[in-house]
């Protein structure tokens, strides 16, 4: 499979709420990758089954598709600046009550619910003001900032593996998320207004219906947003039942999936530029899962995280290029895409890695990790049979 080479390149606007945005979306996802390589050790320390561990990634997933489709009517009322300020807030919150210390089961079910349904706003907000702020240039903005993301994302397990190991204990990992928060608040000032003001954002009454092809797409991105998070939510497990790692390694390893989306989207920039999104998102499918199947037939830890990598830079460009098609198949309806997209994507992270610890429990993970290469397969299915012309 070729790339054609498409327009002159489109580069993102750099400018203060764009900076801030990206950070934001940063933050969020140092404390959702920390959180799923902090999941083992949290069920260590509460004695709980994988089965009941894994309700943790149900609850994140229920909260986050409520807020995530409240976003839009909120941010017709009051703006994308003021709700993205309290959303941003209340999700520092949840993630103190989520790590306090003796914390039973169902207190940290609750507070992941609370968090995510509020991180899921966050996320809206942003993806929502980067499609309309970049416009043509949304491509490649979005894999700046799911880029940084990803290197937040690469950080934070390494972050949680050595807090692990210290007298700090895992939750330190964590906490970083809660002092980043506070300091982007206060880097974003008072004028919210640059982000979006009441009445801005159109409501299903005003604009209508959603295009089918809008649909098909984030069907596409749920998909892959499964088979993502069973990588991110187990793959520590992954790798203590295949590699022999430690708990700590394991967690620590599991930055090379996200070293790997990193390296893929600082390069995968200049791609997103320049060539067609359709055909590029084929290749990074294609691509991540080759290297996923070397990861999961090999027993060398070498081996395995070696290709975790690669699967990493294979599937970077994945999601950034899956949101934006979204965004373009929506008819000029980035809000209410943008909500969809979150409430999709967010139900497939809390399914995919449900279902996959429900396998594990019975089969071993190695087998229930082939749930992976079917979704990705899936992806490239409805990607190739429904397209969403450049020109959307």
């Amino acid at each position: 499979m070729t790339l054609e080479a498409a327009a002159p390149p489109l580069r993102p606007v750099h400018d203060r709420p764009t900076l801030v945005s990206y950070a934001t979306i940063a933050t969020w996802s140092w404390f959702v990758y920390g959180f799923g390589a902090s999941l083992a050790l949290l069920r260590d320390e509460q004695g709980t089954s994988a089965w009941l561990g894994g309700l943790h990634s149900t609850a994140l997933a229920a909260g986050g598709i409520i807020g995530a489709l409240l976003t839009p009517r909120l941010n017709h009322r009051f703006g994308r600046g003021l709700v993205g300020r309290v959303a941003a807030i209340g999700t520092a919150l949840c993630i103190v009550v989520y790590l306090w210390p003796g914390m039973p089961v169902g207190g940290t079910l609750g507070s992941i619910f609370v968090a995510c349904f509020f991180g899921n706003i966050v996320v809206v907000v942003v993806n929502s003001f980067i499609a309309a702020h970049q416009g043509a240039a949304s491509p490649p903005a979005f894999t700046e900032s799911t880029g940084l993301a990803a290197l937040m994302g690469l950080l934070a397990p390494l972050g949680v593996g050595l807090a692990a190991s210290t007298v700090i204990g895992w939750r330190g990992g964590l906490l970083v998320a809660v002092v980043a928060f506070a300091l982007v608040e206060v880097w974003r000032g008072r004028h919210l207004a640059v982000y979006g003001g009441p009445g801005e954002v159109r409501t299903r009454k005003e604009a209508g219906a959603l295009p089918s092809r809008t649909w098909w797409a984030l069907v596409a991105g749920m998909t892959y947003i499964g088979a993502e998070f069973c990588l991110s939510l187990w793959g520590v497990d992954l790798l203590r039942e295949r590699a022999g790692l430690s708990p700590a390694a394991a967690a620590a390893g599991l930055s090379t999936v996200l070293g790997g989306l990193f390296v893929g989207r600082v390069f995968g920039i200049r791609l997103a530029e320049r060539f067609p999104v359709e055909r590029l998102l084929k290749v990074s499918i294609i691509a991540g899962l080759v290297a996923f199947m070397i990861a999961w037939a090999s027993s060398s830890p070498v081996v395995i995280l070696s290709a975790m990598f690669l699967t990493g830079v294979g599937l970077s460009l994945a999601w950034p290029l899956s949101m934006s098609r979204i965004i373009r198949a929506s008819g000029g309806n980035p809000d209410r895409a943008s909500a969809l997209a979150l409430a999709f994507t967010t139900f497939a992270i809390g399914m995919a890695p449900f279902v996959l610890g429900a396998f594990a429990a019975s089969t071993g993970v190695h087998l229930a990790f082939l749930i992976v290469p079917v979704l990705l397969a899936v992806t490239f299915v409805l990607v190739a049979v429904r397209p969403v012309p450049d020109a959307e």
